[in-house]
């Protein structure tokens, strides 16, 4: 690494990081329980009471769920997502900038919630037989047209978009997409270091929305060539269709899982003492399924994320013949990230969806060393 990165602060950073995302985990696991055992039948109750309508009910029980969940969780949130952040010097954002993003994020989380589960319900009831392949197709669908119109609908919404002004930084990006066989809709830049230190770029959208985003303290700290080098990486995932596969990956589980649920649907009834598993106080219960498996999956899906992360370093390396450009950037992203560039093997297993920056760089070094 450079004699610019500082280690100690780097791991305790990714510490502190750890401990809360673990927190994360048991706090929600507790908090699904507790409004299992002791809100969710009083809490259908009421809303039955207030609205006979089915669908009515439901959407007044999954706001006070999701209410619960949140505050339950919002100390830790607010923990992590700013307290850490100002503290190791990584977010420029005042506390008031904070809640505003939190605020917008909420609204637009709880909506496509509320949704969901009333799609999901809607489904339930309504094909007992087959709610399950149902709900999974709409849901990768679902997931389809968010990764298409995602930067047309949210990302406006958290960052403004710049002008680029580096002189043939667009054109440097745009020659790149037509070696790669890559037909690129835009080249835009956004202001990030209005909100954090951090350096990132992406590839976003499919087909007409495809657009490269930059990153504003990514065009400022970086190279012409280092830039090249970090959007070739995105290039790389776009050649081998990655968003398609990680979708097809989501698409295998989800199926597993409805399905999974669908056979188990009637022990679930039994023990919990329901009439049927469209019974809206089993929401809960569900969800607490959901976050289990969700564990439970997590290293193979990281590990399948990895693969494909090191397939788009290979095609970085290959497109750009660059070596040491990759190396400079991988060094230089860790230390304005303060990623921990070195993990252990358990913590690389369940929090890392792509390779550490050590590997990152000696996949880098063994290609330059192949190609003298």
């Amino acid at each position: 690494m450079s004699s610019g990165y500082d280690l100690t602060r780097s791991k305790k950073y990714s510490a502190i990081k750890t401990w809360i995302f673990v927190a994360n985990i048991v706090l929600t696991v507790l908090a699904l329980a507790f409004f299992w055992v002791f809100l969710s039948r009083p809490v259908a109750g009421i809303a039955f009471s207030l609205r006979a309508n089915f669908y009515a009910a439901c959407a007044f029980f999954s706001v006070i769920f999701l209410l619960f969940m949140y505050l339950a969780l919002f100390p830790l949130h607010l923990a992590d997502s700013f307290y850490v952040e100002r503290r190791f010097g990584l977010s420029r954002q005042s506390f008031g900038a904070w809640l505003t993003d939190e605020a917008k994020s909420v609204v637009l989380s709880f909506t496509l919630s509320i949704v969901c589960i009333q799609g999901f319900y809607l489904l339930l009831r309504n094909f007992p037989s087959y709610w399950w392949v149902i709900s999974a197709s709409v849901w990768i669908f679902f997931t389809i047209i968010l990764a298409r119109f995602l930067p047309v609908l949210l990302i406006p919404l958290f960052f403004k978009y710049l002008p680029i002004e580096e002189e043939g930084l667009k054109e440097r990006i745009v020659r790149l997409g037509e070696r790669s066989g890559i037909p690129i809709m835009d080249v835009c830049r956004i202001d990030f270091s209005r909100k954090t230190a951090k350096a990132n770029a992406a590839l976003v959208g499919l087909g007409g929305t495809r657009k490269v985003i930059l990153a504003d303290t990514l065009t400022d700290e970086f190279t012409g060539e280092e830039v090249e080098a970090v959007v070739a990486h995105e290039f790389g995932h776009v050649k081998y269709r990655h968003i398609w596969k990680l979708i097809a990956f989501s698409g295998a589980a989800t199926y597993t899982g409805f399905f999974v649920l669908f056979l188990l649907a009637g022990k679930i009834v039994v023990l919990a003492g329901a009439r049927g598993l469209s019974d809206l106080y089993l929401l809960p219960l569900l969800a607490i399924l959901m976050a289990v498996s969700g564990i439970i999956l997590l290293p193979l899906q990281n590990f399948f994320s990895r693969i494909l992360e090191r397939q788009a370093d290979r095609f970085a390396l290959e497109i750009t013949n660059k070596a040491g450009t990759f190396i400079s950037v991988m060094r230089k992203l860790a230390l304005m990230n303060l990623a921990d560039v070195d993990p252990p093997l358990l913590k690389k297993v369940f929090l890392y969806d792509h390779p550490p920056v050590n590997e990152r760089i000696r996949m880098a070094k063994e290609f330059r060393s192949q190609g003298e």
